[in-house]
């Protein structure tokens, strides 16, 4: 066996799948190809690592911090402290009533939520809406 009859029969091999031998293939030829892929991958790589470079420092030039200037909490908190503290009031106060299981302290829990912390909630919209109201006329 000589090297001119050496074929390349692995599945894996992308010049084997378009269905074609390689023929005559010397070992020579197979080194001078990957010296003349390696310059041109190099010149590729260095390429594409100067454009990368470009395009960080124009996004690093167009960084935005948000940063708020009041500390004052939004209304989805003040909403949802409104409605958690009466469910949790409920649980520390249960073992003072004749509960028979949790059940019972569920529904109280979930009671205590609906007609106590849902008007407070209420309460709260109303004044951040009262607060965040323009003092402008409005045009029309």
């Amino acid at each position: 066996m000589n090297d001119d009859d050496i074929r390349n029969d692995d599945p894996a091999d992308p010049e084997n799948q378009a269905g074609g031998e390689q023929a005559g293939v010397t070992p020579e030829a197979t080194q001078e190809a990957p010296a003349d892929e390696q310059s041109q991958d190099t010149a590729a790589d260095e390429a594409a690592q100067k454009t990368a470079a470009e395009e960080r420092s124009a996004v690093a030039g167009s960084t935005s911090i948000y940063v708020r200037r009041r500390r004052t909490p939004a209304l989805g908190f003040w909403v949802t402290l409104a409605i958690a503290v009466p469910a949790v009031v409920a649980l520390l106060i249960s073992p003072l009533f004749d509960f028979v299981d949790a059940t019972g302290v569920l529904n109280f829990m979930l009671t205590s939520a609906v007609f106590i912390g849902v008007p407070l909630a209420a309460i709260a919209a109303a004044i951040d809406a009262f607060r965040h109201r323009s003092s402008g006329p409005r045009g029309r």
